[in-house]
């Protein structure tokens, strides 16, 4: 199934409260024997008992492209592939729009026109400053509305209305946290060994390679270090070739993970006590390491569930509540197939199969 997240505001399905999916090549689906509905003159599309005008799908189509140039990008050509498959989502989102407003209708879900004001008052203020001249350049150059916007976030509405009476069942047993937490426990929940340490890295001819020329030379400063140990950070600062660290003395809290070289931790890992230098230096991808202990090892630490579990329980309820309003919004799509018709030259996306499928990222 094909995932369409929203290229602008005007094209987003409630603001991502549904994962849309679904397309065709033709909108010609299937439809059981059943008769399609006629698109009427002047109009791009017939959604079950709504009308998608050829008004309706311009203003938007025309608004997709003023965003999309308002961001940097520039106008599809007349008849080329990315005005095809601009003129494609936005029908997508036309269409969607049009199921979403007749479901909610169908379950009763109301829309509340004060908070629709109070919505775009919200909007006005984070896009605008909440100034009115300001707000007013800005919807000329999205190629928006006040209308648009009032419909939009009255979609929105009905959109978290039907996500709700969709998802108020979902639940999340403790055993279900206890068995994700036990899987995760290791990645998310553990914190691995640490310790501050402090390191002269010695990289020579040729730089950027770690030879055995590194480690020749590291053994020569080594002896400087031992015989002026008070010397340390001035020793870092002319010998170090880490730029990130040599005019702080070389220091470093590192964890015992993949997020640092396995050299370099089993080195500084190994060393007894604070104060410690590895003897011999120790290479690595990098070059030669001189490296001290500044102090001791902290061990491994693992948050208990009790500590976690509420979190992992809302996590999974989060998740579980989408899967089940994505599978729903599936089946309403397929629903409306059969009394969905499109005019001639309008279709929406072709379905993309798994192997080919691409996951847009919403703006």
């Amino acid at each position: 199934m094909r995932r369409l997240t929203p290229i602008a505001l005007l094209l987003a399905l409630a603001a991502l409260t549904f994962a849309a999916c679904g397309g065709s090549d033709s909108g010609d689906a299937d439809s059981g024997g059943a008769e399609k509905p006629t698109v009427p003159a002047g109009a791009v599309a017939v959604v079950g008992g709504e009308t998608i005008t050829q008004e309706q799908f311009d203003q938007l189509f025309a608004s997709a492209v003023k965003q999309g140039e308002a961001s940097g990008q520039t106008a599809p050509e007349a008849g080329s592939e990315e005005e095809t498959s601009l003129k494609q989502q936005v029908l997508q989102s036309l269409v969607q729009n049009a199921e979403i407003r007749q479901e909610a209708e169908a379950k009763g879900i109301e829309v509340d026109a004060k908070q629709v004001q109070d919505d775009i008052e919200a909007f006005k203020l984070q896009c605008c400053e909440g100034k009115d001249k300001k707000f007013e350049t800005y919807l000329k150059d999205q190629g928006l509305t006040i209308a648009a916007l009032e419909e939009q976030f009255a979609l929105r509405q009905q959109a978290q209305g039907l996500y709700e009476a969709i998802t108020k069942d979902v639940k999340v047993t403790e055993d279900e946290a206890q068995a994700q937490y036990e899987k995760d426990k290791a990645e998310r929940y553990t914190t691995a060994r640490s310790r501050k340490v402090a390191h002269l890295l010695v990289d020579v001819k040729p730089k950027g390679e770690s030879t055995d020329a590194d480690c020749a030379r590291a053994e020569e400063i080594l002896k400087e270090v031992e015989a002026n140990p008070g010397d340390w950070k001035k020793l870092v600062k002319k010998y170090s070739a880490d730029p990130g660290s040599k005019d702080t003395g070389g220091e470093y809290d590192i964890t015992d993970d993949e997020n640092w070289d396995a050299d370099f931790r089993e080195g500084a890992f190994g060393l007894a006590a604070e104060g410690d230098i590895t003897d011999p230096p120790v290479k690595s991808q990098f070059g030669c390491h001189i490296i001290k202990a500044l102090g001791p090892i902290t061990d491994a630490t693992t948050q208990p569930f009790a500590d976690v579990k509420q979190q992992i329980i809302d996590e999974l309820t989060q998740t579980k509540k989408n899967e089940v309003a994505t599978k729903w919004f599936e089946d309403v799509q397929k629903s409306y197939e059969p009394k969905t018709a499109f005019a001639a030259g309008y279709s929406l996306p072709p379905v993309q199969t798994t192997d080919t499928t691409a996951t847009e990222t919403a703006e």
